[in-house]
């Protein structure tokens, strides 16, 4: 699993997780509206910058796994820590109910599962 970089800032290095040469990240964060796609471009900018986001309506951490979400307004990009400096985004929603869907969580689990499996082959 190959990543590529998002946004390298002062406190952290955001990577959004390639299959090929494609990114589903940056494929949804294409697909939204300009000004969706301008509110979380800042969002994360500002937190590769600047730190990650205290307040829970920008960010958090998802209950009983290792993943947190990014958030602006509707839409959510899922992500994970490796190592000290990098943050790396599995993948991007637009949330319709109140809680986070167990499927998307679970997408997010299995990609962080297969990048770990293969940062552990990698250094073999």
């Amino acid at each position: 699993m190959d990543t590529t970089i998002i946004y390298k800032g002062k406190q952290y290095d955001i990577y959004a997780v390639t299959h090929g040469d494609r990114s589903r990240v940056t494929d949804f964060i294409d697909d939204l509206q300009k000004k969706d796609q301008r509110k979380v471009l800042a969002l994360l900018r500002k937190s590769a910058d600047h730190g990650l986001p205290v307040n829970p309506q920008r960010f958090h951490k998802l209950k009983g796994v290792d993943i947190c979400e990014f958030k602006s307004f509707q839409v959510r990009l899922l992500c994970f820590r490796d190592k000290d400096r990098l943050i790396i985004l599995t993948h991007g929603f637009i949330k319709k109910g109140d809680s986070t869907p167990k499927s998307e969580i679970d997408r997010a689990v299995n990609i962080q599962k297969e990048y770990f499996e293969d940062e552990k082959g990698k250094k073999k």
